[in-house]
């Protein structure tokens, strides 16, 4: 996370964006963003539960089968679910950069990063060894071998060890530092604006207006990564009576393809949290409701390419899913 550091200095000092954030509409305190009657009445009588942001956002299924198993209306009891290569690996993703954001002193050679970023990966594979394990239990192929995992890891902690260097020689001259962000985060909005409680931001720098996320997996920039953030900034809104503007995914890609085998390293993607994608999320938060306040569980996707990434995959598969990979 050290990265965001000059990131954020060089973007602070941008004007341009300051009309179009005075032009957004669509804050999470007001009566707009609301749910609508028919969904609130639905969860004030229980008769649905609210979602949370990764329930709005995170779409995999495209007839969002998967979320009716999880919160529908009617959905079967004690559906098993199974973990997934890409669910560990982002869960460890996420623990491997507090570790990093622990060390106090700035590096002051390349030999010292290199120290530090070993010592760094020794203790994470102590603490987090048998997740790994898990990892190479759940693998479909070479590309999500532990080793390579680890690796990966090992290399982004060097990287974000030479930006904390970076950043304590421009100190003096920063809008922002790492002490700006809080990685401890947890809202507590009301259920009107339609999502659950609590809501944790992987991080957020509030004096700023930013909440960011931290995403990995394969296949770059997706757009429910803006979703996460626009349904974390409206729920800041909505609590705080604060306004959120920006938000920063930190993505990590954690897997090659069977034709690009690369060591890949953080990217950094700054958003404007306008009225567009506000709206977005609003539409995709309402459309999760119709879709748990449903009878029946939807039907199996026409493309099942991602049905293999899904938790619920073995469940559809005994359920009649024509798949065979």
């Amino acid at each position: 996370m050290q990265q965001l550091i000059p990131i954020l200095n060089i973007i602070l000092r941008f004007k341009r964006f300051k009309d179009k954030i005075d032009n957004i509409t669509l804050r999470g305190y007001v009566e707009d963003t609301y749910l609508t009657g028919e969904f609130l009445n639905k969860i004030t009588s229980k008769e649905i539960k609210l979602l949370s942001v990764s329930d709005i956002s995170d779409v995999i299924c495209p007839t969002r089968r998967d979320l009716y198993l999880r919160k529908g209306k009617n959905k079967p009891n004690k559906v098993p679910r199974r973990k997934t290569w890409g669910r560990v690996a982002g869960n460890l993703v996420e623990q491997y950069f507090v570790h990093v954001k622990r060390i106090r002193s700035s590096p002051r050679s390349y030999r010292t990063i290199i120290r530090k970023a070993r010592s760094i990966s020794t203790r994470f594979l102590k603490e987090f060894g048998s997740e790994l394990r898990k990892m190479d239990r759940l693998k479909s192929g070479e590309w999500e071998s532990s080793e390579n995992f680890l690796e990966l890891l090992s290399l982004n902690g060097r990287y974000e060890l030479i930006f904390k260097l970076v950043n304590s020689i421009l100190e003096k001259d920063s809008l922002v530092s790492m002490k700006d962000i809080d990685i401890n985060t947890s809202l507590h909005p009301n259920q009107v604006i339609g999502i659950s409680s609590p809501v944790k931001p992987d991080f957020i720098i509030p004096t700023k207006g930013i909440v960011g996320d931290i995403k990995s997996g394969i296949g770059g920039f997706k757009d429910r990564f803006v979703l996460t953030c626009t349904g974390y900034a409206l729920a800041y809104e909505n609590e705080h009576k604060k306004d959120i503007n920006f938000g920063l995914i930190y993505y990590l890609p954690t897997r090659y393809t069977t034709y690009a085998k690369t060591s890949g390293f953080v990217q950094v993607y700054f958003v404007l949290i306008d009225d567009n994608a506000r709206s977005y999320f609003l539409h995709m938060r309402d459309q999760a409701y119709q879709i748990i306040s449903k009878e029946k569980i939807p039907d199996f996707p026409s493309d099942i390419s991602q049905c293999f990434y899904c938790q619920f995959f073995e469940y559809c598969k005994k359920e009649g899913l024509p798949y065979d990979k």
